[in-house]
């Protein structure tokens, strides 16, 4: 069921990226190809119907802002870049789905914690509700100066 992102899940992703970019940063090809090189974890169910694409705390990223707050704040972590769940397979579980497998992978690899982070501007209440249903804790809350979004920083323990 859950299977490695592959180039042919591209352009699922990006189209998926840009229906719901006023939750996540813009990303075309180029962006996605680079963030696949700087992901420990990138993989996909159903041919792309949800992904999930996350960076180890050691990999380093220029101009990361979300990775950079988490950085400065916590160590030895997974930062889950985005989750993207297409509209018609938004309920079915896929994103829980994705996140015990990335708990799992986390735990084998020596990991401590989740991390992540959801809009508090825009809003995304379902987000927030389903990261805290996931047993994340709330660390810290920043707004991005130049995007005018506000967000909400979260981390769950693996061990």
């Amino acid at each position: 069921m859950i299977e490695d992102i592959k180039p042919e899940h591209f352009d699922k992703i990006l189209k998926m990226n840009a229906a719901f970019v006023h939750w996540l940063s813009p990303l075309d090809e180029a962006g996605l190809e680079a963030l696949m090189t700087s992901c420990i974890y990138a993989r996909q169910i159903g041919g792309g119907k949800a992904v999930l694409l996350a960076i180890a705390s050691e990999t380093e990223m220029v101009d990361h802002t979300n990775l950079t707050w988490l950085k400065s704040r916590h160590e030895n972590f997974i930062y889950i870049d985005r989750v993207i769940v297409s509209a018609p397979a938004q309920g079915q579980g896929y994103a829980g789905v994705l996140y015990s497998d990335l708990a799992a992978f986390g735990r084998a690899n020596g990991y401590d914690s989740l991390t992540c982070e959801v809009n508090l501007l825009p809003a995304n209440p379902g987000s927030h509700d389903f990261h805290l249903r996931q047993r994340f804790h709330a660390l810290g809350d920043f707004n991005h100066p130049h995007t005018g979004k506000s967000v909400r920083y979260y981390a769950k323990a693996l061990k």
